[in-house]
């Protein structure tokens, strides 16, 4: 099923490479999956954001049974401009997971209609480096399951060296679930580079 997933971004001409660069590594536990594209990617054009997206998937994440059915960890590594506001976090996100859901079902379920899609995000901390946020996205799971999904994100942005970087943790568990550890973990080693 993460094939699946390999084979959409390359059908919309956004996989770079399907393994992760030495030197832009987003470590995981080994039996997590990962790619590398560009951003924006195919499916999702109209995004702002100008970079490249690093991703590490659960090893349940195309299966509806598993407790890390659509779970992972992302980074974006971005351009400086635009400047990363809620505003046009929110934006990039919607654009993201919309476009993503077109391109995967593309016309399978004409009922879907992406622009329902909904984030909910909520500034936790601004005050320093990394600005933190929670999230909610009401959106439809095109890969496995094809039915609406409430996904819990918990992102954060900061600028350094002249780039800016999203980092964000996705899962539709509650955030007492045991994956959130796991995408902890993998966000702390990344924020240690």
């Amino acid at each position: 099923m993460l094939r699946m997933v390999a084979v959409s971004l390359l059908m919309s001409g956004s996989l770079l490479v399907a393994a992760e660069p030495k030197t832009a590594q987003l470590a995981a536990p080994q039996d997590w999956a990962g790619e590398t594209i560009a951003l924006p990617p195919g499916f999702a054009p109209d995004m702002k954001l100008k970079g490249t997206e690093h991703v590490r998937f659960a090893p349940g994440m195309m299966k509806p049974e598993s407790d890390s059915f659509f779970c992972y960890a992302f980074v974006f590594e971005l351009e400086p401009q635009p400047a990363l506001t809620e505003a046009v976090v929110k934006e990039e996100f919607l654009k993201y997971y919309r476009g993503l859901c077109k391109a995967v079902l593309r016309g399978k379920l004409p009922d879907v209609d992406p622009s329902d899609f909904a984030l909910e995000l909520q500034l936790v901390k601004s005050d320093t480096e990394p600005a933190v946020y929670t999230g909610k996205l009401d959106w439809v799971e095109p890969f496995a399951t094809k039915k609406s999904q409430k996904l819990n994100l918990e992102i954060q942005t900061w600028a350094r060296n002249d780039r800016n970087y999203i980092f964000a943790c996705v899962s539709p568990q509650a955030r007492d679930a045991a994956i959130w550890k796991q995408l902890h973990a993998i966000r702390t080693d990344y924020l240690k580079k």
